[in-house]
């Protein structure tokens, strides 16, 4: 297959061929009959080289390996020196038809050749020229002629140097609009980017603020970072300096858990990274009590550019706002179902949970308990103490409740000094267990006085009901335990009672308010 040219190439190849197709028709249909011996001879020659230097254009051209226009040029230059002086010579007779051959090569090296360069070769081709005339001059040129040769020779080299010239000048425009274009590409590639890069920021915002819970949403914001600023592997947290605590992470391509140490004001951070030894970490952000940090690989962070760091900052400042409005947020609900002065569940969440929980115990047959306190002669506690001790008994009352039940209950100030206690799946055996191990350690606990000393004492009276033994809904729950408490109260307190359980005609359970002394305690 021949190699493919370019487009002038092409063209310099059809007008070389052409030419030595005129240079031979010429020669065989009207000047070799017509020229003197000597004039055939330098013409015969002239149009072998010149052919000659044809064919070994189109050879150099047309190859596979191919030759570049410089190339064939030198190659070829002392055949057309050479051809174009005899031919020249041998065609004086004709008012010098080969000196449009002369100017038409002049220009065509000093297009491909630099200035300088072009100079130098439309020289030789003025003193090919100028040899040619020289050498026939007794015959060529009459006399008073020399000064039109000189003048023709001296177009041929101005030719090549204005040709050269503006090719110069042709080439420093396209390569100042190339410059341009390239700068347009890179303007519009960062404008892309910038772009991007707000549309991630917007995006991330929208997805951060679209909730205050909003720890699901880290590896949606690492995925985004991840698509602006090219990097495979990274994580961010956002730590609470003052109290060593991880506020919010999120991380995507690590091959194992992070931890996040924490050196101090000021302090590079660190991550310790199981099996990512190479990652290292910045500081995007130091907000008051807060501090973000971004890591990944060490190659990665030293190559990030200054427009990778804004949008990680914009992120880390989002953060941040996100993470303390979701401390609000998360404050505000705990403030709003806890009680100030014991830190327990209030009377708003307990009876949310008590529909929550005697609903579910109806849809799936479950039982629950509920038990009802009220802290025995608190009065006096408050008149001998005082009530600054009084309310820190109550405190630590709730704080001992707490130790002795289990995570699922709920423990719950229910007003006053009465407290309550919901458990979930629990029988009234069970529920007798528990509300003996509360008992029993309000009992034994010392409670601090007003002089720092523990020698205030106190016992609870507990009472017991049952669901659905005790009650059919949350109204009778919370009555049947309440009577239990003034059944415990009226037979001599620190005690625990439930109601009494008979059956009816029918054969189901109901509950007595007043049970007899020797009922169970339970």
């Amino acid at each position: 297959m021949r190699r493919r040219v370019d487009i002038d190439g092409e063209t310099y190849l059809v007008a070389r061929i052409a030419s030595a197709l005129f240079v031979l028709g010429v020669y065989i249909v009207w000047l070799r009959p017509t020229l003197a011996p000597r004039d055939n001879t330098a013409y015969f020659w002239g149009a072998a080289l010149w052919v000659i230097a044809t064919v070994m254009t189109v050879a150099l051209r047309l190859t596979r390996k191919g030759a570049g226009a410089k190339k064939t040029l030198l190659v070829t230059l002392p055949f057309d020196l050479v051809a174009l002086a005899l031919l020249a010579m041998a065609t004086w007779k004709y008012e010098d038809p080969f000196y449009a051959f002369y100017v038409g090569i002049a220009a065509v090296y000093a297009t491909v050749f630099k200035r300088t360069r072009a100079w130098v070769y439309a020289g030789l081709f003025v003193v090919s020229y100028l040899a040619a005339h020289v050498t026939m001059s007794h015959w060529m040129i009459e006399p008073g002629a020399y000064e039109l040769v000189v003048m023709k020779a001296a177009t041929i080299l101005l030719l090549g140097w204005s040709v050269s010239l503006v090719m110069e000048q042709q080439l420093d425009r396209q390569s100042a609009l190339e410059g341009r274009s390239r700068e347009v590409v890179d303007l519009n590639r960062q404008l892309e980017r910038s772009v991007a890069e707000l549309q991630a920021i917007s995006e991330i915002s929208e997805i951060i603020h679209s909730t205050l819970d909003f720890d699901s949403v880290g590896p949606i914001v690492i995925d985004i970072l991840q698509k602006v600023i090219d990097i495979p592997a990274a994580c961010i947290f956002v730590i609470d300096k003052a109290k060593q605590q991880t506020l919010f992470s999120a991380s995507k391509g690590l091959r194992s858990e992070s931890t996040y140490t924490y050196s101090g004001p000021g302090l590079i951070a660190e991550a310790e990274l199981d099996q990512d030894e190479h990652f290292s970490c910045m500081e995007l952000l130091d907000h008051n009590e807060m501090l973000v940090v971004f890591c990944a690989d060490a190659r990665h962070i030293d190559g990030l550019e200054s427009d990778d760091r804004m949008v990680l900052s914009a992120v880390a400042s989002e953060l941040v706002v996100a993470v303390e409005n979701s401390r609000l947020y998360k404050l505000t609900k705990r403030l709003s179902i806890t009680d100030e002065l014991t830190d327990l569940y209030n009377y708003r969440y307990l009876q949310q949970r008590l529909d929550d929980e005697i609903g579910r115990a109806k849809r799936y047959g479950k039982t629950l308990s509920f038990l009802m306190l009220d802290m025995d002669d608190f009065k006096a506690i408050n008149d001998t103490h005082g009530h600054l001790v009084g309310d820190a008994v109550l405190a630590e009352l709730g704080q001992v409740m707490k130790t002795t039940v289990r995570e699922v209950d709920v423990v719950a100030r229910y007003g006053g000094e009465e407290f309550s206690v919901l458990l979930p799946e629990t029988d009234a055996a069970g529920a007798f267990i528990v509300a003996e191990k509360i008992r029993e350690a309000v009992a034994l606990h010392k409670f601090m006085d007003e002089d720092g000393e523990r020698s205030v004492r106190a016992t609870v009276s507990i009472g017991l009901a049952n669901f659905p033994v005790h009650a059919e809904d949350k109204e009778s729950l919370l009555r049947a335990a309440d009577d239990a408490v003034y059944q415990a109260k009226t037979m001599g307190k620190d005690r625990v009672r439930a109601p009494h359980i008979r059956m009816t005609r029918l054969g189901r359970p109901t509950a007595v308010p007043a049970p007899s002394e020797g009922e169970l305690e339970s």
